[in-house]
């Protein structure tokens, strides 16, 4: 886990355990670093979404892909396994389509989006595989997946991207 941030024990169970408080610290210190903004960004631009367009944003967390891709008018919808990520999520971002769905399992219709996204979610899947077999099922023909891990190891707050290479 990156250096100097909050402390969180686990991603598991957050919405049944008490660390739900915690686990959105993290999320947005993690959000806050210039290093992870610039990579949202960047998703955002290989997604090559035009407004209008469907886009599904996979462990939404705290909903802040979701409201950056409404705001060009894409049809964005968050999906989070989590109760306390998507209450959050609807608190800051009201109006905006934030629903319970996991990565092995959404409630989407098949060949329905043209756009999934997912950002530091895959390295916790059990099976990524699953999470796969489900980006293959819900993509319309032509769309596009961005997947976006992290090496925590490597974020330290003040450092950009530049620094890295």
């Amino acid at each position: 886990m990156a250096q100097d941030g909050p402390r969180l024990s686990s991603f598991g169970g957050v919405g049944a355990s008490n660390d739900a408080e915690r686990l959105i610290a993290w999320v947005d210190w993690i959000e806050g670093l210039p290093q992870v903004n610039d990579l949202r960004k960047r998703s955002y631009e290989l997604l090559g979404l035009a407004p209008g367009a469907t886009a599904v944003d996979v462990g939404c967390g705290t909903g802040r892909a979701v409201a950056d891709l409404a705001s060009t008018g894409v049809a964005a919808t968050g999906y989070d396994a989590s109760e306390s990520m998507i209450e959050m999520a609807r608190r800051r971002f009201p109006g905006l389509d934030f629903r319970i769905g996991t990565a092995e399992r959404l409630p989407v219709e098949t060949a329905s989006v043209q756009g999934y996204r997912a950002e530091r979610l895959y390295q916790h899947l059990t099976i990524p595989a699953a999470g796969l077999a489900e980006v293959n099922r819900v993509l319309a023909l032509g769309g596009r997946i961005v997947i976006v891990d992290l090496d925590y190891d490597t974020i330290r707050p003040g450092r950009r991207r530049s620094e890295h290479q």
